[in-house]
């Protein structure tokens, strides 16, 4: 069973979803958009899948590195929170650079870089060099991870390809995470691990070669010259921070809070997993219908509902009302992030805070177990669930105050 300490954010495209996703487009195109084919959108997705594998399968790839006893369970726990902050790191930078030309070659040498990285491992035999190769791991998967931000970005629907990039990169974490401790890594330990996500990298360096250049068209240009970083737009990123610290928070004491209910240690198994799948079922069921939905007040009213979720995880009196919450929070993971994106580009055209948008939730997700762990004591990890929905609630709030300021700014003379 996987650890949900380092499961702090689970986020290749199929052709049935390509399709399925172009229908209805023709009335939620968004300006500013560039219309790019399915084998860029395709490509930028599969880059961005293999930035994000780590986030599935690192629990199971650090528990191997600790019972091989290269590192101490303490010392787990900080390679992975210095692996996604690099990652969220990463992530702003690329975003950044891939807009200035040449992101096909720059794509390409990151993955590379990258690749060698992961293969580092068979010469990482003492902790500082796992924290180097690891630290410079995630600033690289976060580098070509911006491929995939700026063409779903500056794309016509942003929300929708967003909601289908979070369910599709979450299909092959899933699977590999149940292939590596079952048979994989037996075989070959930990350092096999690592090999492969170097192979899924270099895969990724020869998908770079299909994109292209960002160009949108000179009328939009003009008219979203330079990001406008007022405070409403400060604040929804401040939100989606909040909504994102309560997530990982909460789902790091997930198992925990198990143990003390006294739930059998295969529902917990069976709960987690589940809950994993369903972010795939929420992300698709955005990008399916759920962006017809009133998404200004989804996004207020959103982590009201994840808040509830919560506090029920917190006070199961039995492993059914234990088991159905957890569900129902992995069916809200995703779910509100496209919709931010879409109110994000309304505030502010140029997309440039959009951009900033994951290494935001990024962020978010690795401060939250810390700011959960002052309401946990011994036995006893009620609290964190508390200072969780806490968040939530702070989230919500700074949404509605975000938007209310952005509609008095709008009827300014």
């Amino acid at each position: 069973m996987q650890s949900p300490h380092e499961q702090n954010a689970s986020v290749g495209v199929s052709a049935v979803a390509a399709v399925a996703l172009t229908q209805g487009t023709q009335t939620e195109i968004l300006p500013g958009g560039i219309r790019d084919s399915w084998t860029v959108i395709g490509s930028s997705m599969l880059v961005g899948t293999a930035a994000l594998m780590i986030l599935g399968i690192q629990p199971v790839l650090l528990g191997a590195l600790t019972e091989e006893g290269r590192i101490s369970e303490t010392m787990l726990g900080q390679l992975a929170t210095v692996e996604v902050l690099a990652l969220a790191i990463g992530s702003a930078v690329g975003a950044y650079l891939l807009q200035k030309g040449k992101i096909a070659a720059k794509v390409a040498l990151g993955s590379l870089l990258l690749a060698a990285m992961n293969a580092a491992i068979y010469a990482a035999h003492t902790p500082v060099l796992l924290f180097l190769t690891r630290g410079a791991a995630g600033l690289l998967e976060g580098y070509i991870l911006g491929a995939a931000i700026v063409v779903i970005t500056h794309s016509t629907s942003p929300d929708r390809l967003n909601g289908l990039f979070l369910a599709l990169q979450t299909i092959p974490q899933a699977m590999l995470a149940y292939a590596l401790p079952v048979s994989i890594l037996p075989r070959v330990g930990a350092d096999g691990g690592f090999a492969i996500l170097a192979g899924i990298a270099l895969v990724a360096a020869v998908a770079a070669f299909a994109l292209t250049e960002r160009h949108p068209p000179a009328a939009v240009k003009h008219a979203t010259a330079g990001a406008v970083w007022t405070p409403a737009v400060l604040g929804i990123l401040l939100g989606v921070a909040l909504q994102n610290a309560a997530i990982g928070g909460a789902w790091n004491y997930a198992e925990r809070i198990a143990v003390e209910l006294h739930i059998a240690p295969d529902l917990v198994g069976t709960a987690l997993a589940v809950s994993l799948m369903l972010q795939v079922v929420g992300a698709f069921a955005v990008a399916w219908f759920a962006w017809r939905l009133p998404f200004r007040l989804v996004t207020i009213l959103g982590p009201l509902c994840q808040g509830t979720v919560i506090m029920l995880i917190a006070t199961a009196n039995s492993s059914s009302v234990y088991f159905g919450a957890t569900a129902a929070f992995g069916l809200f993971w995703l779910a509100l992030n496209p919709l931010q994106v879409r109110l994000l580009i309304g505030m502010e055209p140029s997309r440039q805070a959009v951009m900033t948008g994951t290494a935001v939730t990024l962020f978010g997700l690795s401060i939250g177990p810390f700011l959960s762990s002052f309401g946990v004591g011994p036995g006893n990890v009620r609290g964190a669930f508390l200072i969780a929905a806490g968040l939530m609630l702070l989230s919500s709030i700074t949404f509605a105050v975000s938007m209310a300021a952005h509609r008095r700014s709008t009827r300014l003379p």
